[in-house]
């Protein structure tokens, strides 16, 4: 008996002291077609929480855990349109899941239907430096609004320019690229890949950790350069929105002759649109200011009186052409 006493002593002990509060007011906002925001009331005393959720009546839970205690909303992802969803909450007192409350009351939502926006990247290009002939840096820029069709293909082409590829050597480094996202930035080193085939060279991105996070291949044509970037299929067909610069560092050869540089863009998504770009670059040369007056003679004259005359001059330029000056004094 006594045992049997100890033993019911220590349940509710276990039970009154040290069992978490369960969450309370519970809601849904920022519902999307493919998202949603879970929130509710923070607990006192919690270390964390755990969320699950499924289409509403389905056996099947999802679950978001390792939310921290001082959070009181946390993002709901990879939602279908148009679906009905349901999701609780409970919290823990301490690190090892084992003093947890029990499941809230559900809430419920419905995501919105997917409205897909118009297929329409912006692409545009710098160059570091515009005098004619001088190595510089191509900077290549694009952007892509929330929910546009996922671009497939990306090809890039200027009528002028090369790339100087001589010297170098794979795993050399040869620019990088910033991939700015809704939910983070990606940092990117480019580094030579080598000759894929003859004329075609393959750029490599590496992430802070030593892996290749995307690859495109550059190329001499016969007037001008072409960059080819394939992106993967991540299995979604839309994009989330993005702006990307991809610094290509003193590769690129501006042409010898001043005048327009153009760059022509083909862009195809992932769902079989289609669209082309273009836009220009003024290359200028220095001039070079040559003195025309190369040669200088002044033949002996003199005035009515037979006195030397120093003040007629014959210029000779370089066309072969003849000036004469008055000089007055």
């Amino acid at each position: 008996m006594k045992y049997i006493l100890i033993l019911l002593a220590s349940v509710f002990y276990f039970n009154c002291f040290t069992q978490c509060t369960t969450p309370t007011g519970l809601f849904t906002t920022n519902i999307t077609s493919y998202n949603a925001l879970a929130n509710w009331s923070s607990v006192a005393g919690a270390d964390h929480y755990k969320i699950r959720y499924r289409e509403y009546n389905s056996s099947s839970w999802n679950n978001l855990g390792n939310i921290l205690s001082n959070d009181s909303t946390r993002n709901i992802p990879l939602l279908q349109q148009n679906t009905c969803y349901e999701w609780e909450i409970m919290s823990f007192c301490d690190s090892t899941n084992l003093l947890g409350s029990n499941w809230s009351i559900k809430d419920t939502f419905t995501t919105t239907a997917f409205i897909p926006a118009t297929f329409d990247p912006s692409i545009n290009y710098d160059l570091s430096d515009l005098e004619c002939n001088k190595a510089c840096e191509l900077i290549i820029n694009t952007s892509q609004l929330n929910d546009e069709p996922d671009i497939a293909t990306l090809k890039i082409h200027s009528d002028y320019g090369r790339f100087e590829m001589a010297n170098l050597l794979i795993g050399d480094s040869v620019g990088y690229s910033v991939l700015n996202l809704n939910t983070q930035t990606i940092n990117a080193t480019l580094r030579y890949g080598g000759e894929i085939s003859v004329g075609v060279y393959q750029i490599n991105a590496f992430n802070s950790f030593g892996l290749v996070i995307g690859t495109f291949n550059i190329e001499n044509k016969a007037s001008g350069v072409s960059v080819l970037s394939i992106s993967p299929n991540d299995g979604n067909n839309y994009t989330s929105g993005y702006t990307s610069r991809i610094h290509i560092t003193n590769l690129f050869i501006n042409p010898p002759n001043a005048g327009p540089l153009n760059f022509y863009a083909e862009i195809n998504s992932e769902l079989n649109h289609q669209t082309q770009d273009s836009s220009s670059v003024l290359i200028w040369c220095t001039t070079n200011i040559k003195n025309h007056n190369v040669s200088i003679f002044n033949p002996l004259s003199y005035d009515i009186l037979g006195r030397h005359n120093k003040k007629t001059m014959f210029y000779k330029n370089s066309r072969g052409g003849t000036v004469k000056k008055i000089l007055v004094e």
